[in-house]
């Protein structure tokens, strides 16, 4: 199994469970949520963005009965100091195209994360980031937290 098919193989299992978790986002802060929804792919917080290269590790999907379902690489840039940050210029991450030239000198702002993190791909057809959230008060805890990062 390649790290792609794997990637995809846990975004379906998440999907999946998405409609049953929703109303725990509600009750949730912007640590829980951004460790719910966003470290599977961005991974820990452990080092600053712009510091030295961060360690690149992998994240494991163990299923309920505690069975390995799969071990992948952590797929999207490191998020600590987005905030302040111009888009695309995280070294060690291979951006799409589509990313590269459309948030070509882009400062990461809240209101650029709101919408990025409400849809990626209407922000940018065709990048990498496949992940939305709907819930407006549960995208303001997610931003909230990477501003003190």
């Amino acid at each position: 199994m390649n790290a792609r098919t794997a990637v995809l193989g846990l975004f379906l299992m998440w999907s999946c469970t998405a409609g049953a978790q929703a109303a725990d986002l509600d009750q949730m802060n912007g640590l829980q949520l951004y460790n719910k929804e966003c470290s599977v792919c961005h991974g820990n917080m452990a080092q600053k963005t712009g510091a030295a290269e961060p360690r690149r590790t992998v994240q494991v999907a163990m299923a309920g009965s505690g069975e390995l379902i799969a071990v992948v690489p952590i797929y999207g840039p490191p998020l600590a100091g987005i905030v302040g940050k111009t888009a695309g210029t995280f070294s060690g991450y291979s951006y799409s195209e589509a990313f590269l030239k459309k948030m070509d000198g882009v400062t990461w702002d809240e209101a650029k994360l709101d919408a990025w993190i409400k849809s990626s791909q209407t922000v940018v057809p065709g990048s990498f980031m496949f992940y939305s959230q709907k819930k407006e008060d549960a995208r303001a805890k997610i931003i909230e937290y990477l501003k003190n990062q």
